[in-house]
């Protein structure tokens, strides 16, 4: 058998209290793929036949009793961290995440075994197996706070045991594993992370969103910047634009107006829920479509249905924890709504397509108050027939101007106790882009309402001073009443 692999060097813990509150994810084993081979029994003069090859088949049986969660979180407990849902910590396994700054989500990426089938020389009974693993895993770190992915860094982690137990394979996954898991624990971009919140790199910090110059189709890329020569000046002027330019430049939808077909088009399933087409970005040249969505959780994909019996893979580009919602790219170009970033005005015509059935319901604003609970601003839209129908709003429900421009989204929490009666909350599309680190850069602004009685057949548009009202406020009569 080749020799023991050599014990790699533990770093200091750091200390208690220092670092920001983590739980771990999951360890998904998708990038092994079935028949590949892992490892091989090896023939010597205390290891029994078979000398086979080692293939992985589904994983249900190294999944099946695993402690791999337990590992985890033990071994990021000694090494000084604040692990949030471990056994036998002050946290609930099952819930109380909230408390958690950073998710940890672990990848296995490939596992090498070296076997030996121990048996008893006298009774021949089995006595397990015994050898060496190692495995890679690649880490991905992601901001609980809706910032995206934050860090990722692969490690390798290897044991080796000389006597035979049941299960031996198994088990030398795991400590594998856990090897592998002290090696992320003395990463210092990792340690720097949990410690300050920002990875250790001035010249290039690491971007809050996905950088759109990702190549075509693909995953999020490595945030981590790539070593520079030591005779390379630093330029910490430059990180400012540097950061700017990790924001997502979202090209809005061209007109149209808020048709219950148009509607129709643009609200695509994403995972469990719906979400709106706002609008489309560039990747590496190639056009993809963007959609604001409530989404749960921390996956960096989730499946897109744009048609019938078509699945395509989004990627989470952006999240808002405070309001629940998240920028999804996928890789089709989609008919967009227009989306207007100002802020609208009290009294303004507005139109809700409630309970995703597609219905228009007129109405007028009632109200603009901020939200402090989801750090932004509401739109509280009178509608006037919401209680003949006794709609119900539902999760990034639409809410649009009287050009047809979305300004707003029904919040996925319920309704606030402190909403006066008659009034449905949304939330403003503006400060909700700029919060998913998305920068529109065709936005659509109100349009001046046309005056009445005038015919536009085969005559110019008449001049914009000629249609807009002194101080930008809409007088009595230009306009029909909503109700």
């Amino acid at each position: 058998m080749s020799p023991p692999p050599p014990a790699g060097k533990a770093a200091a813990p750091v200390a208690a209290g220092t670092t920001a509150p983590f739980r771990f994810g999951e360890l998904t084993i998708g990038s092994m793929r079935r028949g590949m081979q892992i490892g091989r029994y090896v023939w010597g003069i205390d290891c029994a036949p078979p000398y086979d090859d080692v293939y992985w088949t589904s994983g249900v049986n190294m999944r099946r009793g695993s402690t791999f969660d337990e590992r985890f979180a033990e071994v990021m407990t000694a090494a000084g961290f604040d692990v949030v849902g471990r056994p036998g910590g002050p946290d609930n396994p099952d819930g109380n995440r909230s408390r958690a700054r950073f998710t940890v989500q672990g990848d296995l990426r490939d596992v090498q075994l070296e076997l030996c089938h121990r048996t008893n020389w006298l009774t021949g009974s089995s006595k397990g197996s015994s050898g060496t693993g190692s495995v890679k895993v690649e880490w991905t770190v992601y901001d609980a706070r809706g910032d995206g992915l934050v860090h990722r860094v692969v490690t390798t982690g290897t044991t080796a045991r000389e006597s035979g137990v049941p299960q031996g394979d198994t088990m030398l996954v795991e400590e594998a594993f856990a090897a592998a898991v002290e090696a992320l624990a003395a990463d210092a971009g990792f340690r720097a992370l949990l410690s300050g919140g920002s990875l250790p790199s001035p010249a290039a910090p690491p971007s809050t969103v996905f950088p759109v110059a990702a190549p075509a189709g693909s995953g999020p890329i490595p945030l981590t910047p790539a070593a520079t020569p030591a005779t390379a000046p630093s330029a910490p002027v430059a990180a400012p634009a540097q950061a700017a330019s990790s924001r997502l430049l979202l090209r809005g939808g061209a007109g149209g107006g808020t048709g219950s077909g148009r509607i129709a088009s643009a609200r695509i399933p994403v995972g469990r829920s719906h979400g709106l087409v706002i609008g489309e970005t560039d990747v590496a040249g190639e056009v993809q479509a963007v959609l604001l969505s409530p989404l749960s959780g921390s996956d960096p994909t989730v499946t897109v249905r744009p048609a019938r019996g078509v699945e395509l893979t989004g990627w989470v580009v952006g999240r808002d924890a405070a309001s629940g919602f998240a920028l999804v790219r996928v890789p089709a170009r989609l008919p967009a709504l227009p989306v207007r970033t100002a802020t609208p005005r009290i009294s303004e015509p507005v139109k809700a397509v409630v309970g995703g059935r597609n219905k228009e319901m007129g109405g007028i604003i009632g109200g603009l108050p901020a939200d402090e609970a989801r750090s932004g601003a509401l739109i509280q839209a009178d509608l006037g027939s919401a209680d003949l129908f006794t709609a119900v709003t539902q999760a990034g429900d639409p809410l649009f101007d009287g050009s047809g421009a979305l300004i707003g989204v029904a919040p996925a929490a319920g309704r606030s106790p402190v909403t006066p009666a008659g009034l449905v909350e949304f939330l403003a599309v503006g400060p909700l882009l700029d919060r998913l680190g998305a920068d529109p850069v065709a936005a659509v602004q109100p349009s001046a309402p046309s005056k009445p009685g005038k015919s536009r057949r085969n005559s110019p548009p008449d001049p914009p001073w000629e249609d807009e009202a002194p101080d930008g406020e809409l007088l009595d009569g230009d306009i029909a009443p909503p109700t």
